[in-house]
């Protein structure tokens, strides 16, 4: 009995003993288990921030295209990674490959390492780069903004390797080159900006001018067309020397576009006197003289007839230059203000009128002197005066 006694006793400490020793192990796996858990739920919150955190991130490709493409390919991967372990979380603790010890998990945290250690580097490229390289960014922002690209695309897209080679400059840490390589980025951007300016305010006017040519507005108006030739000339220096003073540009270019339209209208009363025979010649001058007296008579009631043409539209200058001297004795009722306004308003009527006379004075003058007034014959001939310079007296 006494050995049967034994014998049990020793089974009950070795069931004892082996409860014991299995307990830890037990609760090592239902530990694992839990971080196991942990690490998947870590990788859902993971994915979301850096979902936001990557939203703006292709502004950082031109700091180096390498480690853009770098974190660009691993955060793919990882998306796809964390999208197959959303659809199915029991894939998380499976081996990724048949290659690999790795599970799902340990490659998604492995990719978003890479993504990490890129928009790191990138991050540090940029805050040297924007030091660096301002001046540049900022002459390629602004021919962005004035789309010279779309009208010169071959210096542009030259211009932009040139921009790109700086950033790979200061990734290799070889500052002194970027510094120089920028000094010739500047310049010719300066001359494409200058180039595009020109393109957009000036070519349109070149093009009114071609117009003009091909309606042969230089052969009945040569001098006239010249004056639009010396503003367009005078429009493009301005850009040269400023071509971000937009004010003066404008300026320039509404000279150009007024000798235009006058060049348009001397060519066409040109035309015009050389259709005429020589019995309408009294005709044209009379009218001429009739605008004139209007204007005579409107300003102090003056009968200038009997006086060259010249003449009268200089002594009609000066009685405008003594008018806008002198408060009207006709308007005694306006306050000095509205007398001001009026007299204005009459004398900026009257020098249209006279600038449009001048003009066109000086060529039938030049016609008068060049036309010999022959007798009359049976057949009657236009003839075609030539031009010159003439200017009324000052």
């Amino acid at each position: 009995m006494k050995q049967i006694g034994k014998v049990a006793c020793c089974l009950c400490l070795a069931a004892l003993l082996s409860a014991c020793s299995s307990t830890p192990e037990g609760e090592e796996g239902v530990s694992s288990q839990i971080k196991t858990e942990d690490r998947f739920q870590q990788a859902m919150g993971v994915h979301l921030q850096w979902q936001q955190r990557l939203g703006d991130v292709a502004a950082f490709a031109v700091y180096s295209p390498d480690q853009y493409a770098t974190l660009t390919a691993s955060w793919q991967k990882a998306t796809a990674i964390h999208q197959e372990m959303k659809d199915n979380p029991s894939l998380a603790f499976e081996s990724y490959s048949l290659f690999s010890s790795q599970t799902y998990l340990d490659r998604y945290f492995e990719e978003i390492g890479r993504v990490t250690a890129a928009l790191a580097r990138l991050q540090d490229l940029k805050t040297v780069a924007d030091d660096v390289l301002a001046p540049a960014m900022t002459q390629l922002n602004y021919l962005d903004s004035i789309d010279a690209r779309h009208y010169y695309r071959s210096e542009y897209v030259r211009l932009t390797r040139l921009y790109a080679k700086l950033f790979r400059l200061v990734e290799d840490d070889a500052l002194s080159d970027a510094g120089e390589e920028q000094e010739e980025f500047l310049s010719r951007g300066h001359s494409l900006e200058v180039r595009t300016i020109k393109k957009i305010h000036v070519a349109p006017q070149e093009d009114a001018l071609e117009v003009l040519r091909s309606n042969d507005v230089k052969d009945y108006a040569p001098i006239s067309f010249a004056r639009v030739e010396s503003e367009i000339l005078n429009a493009k220096g301005v850009i040269e020397r400023s071509p971000r003073a937009f004010g003066q540009i404008e300026q320039a270019v509404e000279k150009i576009r007024f000798e235009l339209a006058h060049a348009a209208h001397i060519a066409q009363e040109v035309q015009l006197l050389r259709e005429r025979s020589e019995d309408e010649y009294e005709n044209h001058f009379l009218e001429i003289e009739t605008k004139l007296l209007q204007i005579s008579l409107a300003l102090n009631d003056s009968d200038l007839r009997d006086r060259p043409l010249k003449m009268q539209a200089a002594q009609i200058k000066q009685a405008v230059t003594e008018t806008r001297r002198q408060p009207s004795p006709d308007q005694p009722e306006l306050n000095p203000d509205g007398q001001v306004s009026a007299l204005h308003q009459l004398v900026s009527a009257q020098q249209a009128q006279i600038k449009a006379l001048q003009a066109q004075l000086a060529q039938t003058n030049n016609e008068r002197h060049a036309i010999p007034l022959a007798p009359h014959t049976s057949g009657k001939t236009a003839h075609q005066p030539q031009l010159t310079e003439a200017s009324l007296p000052e």
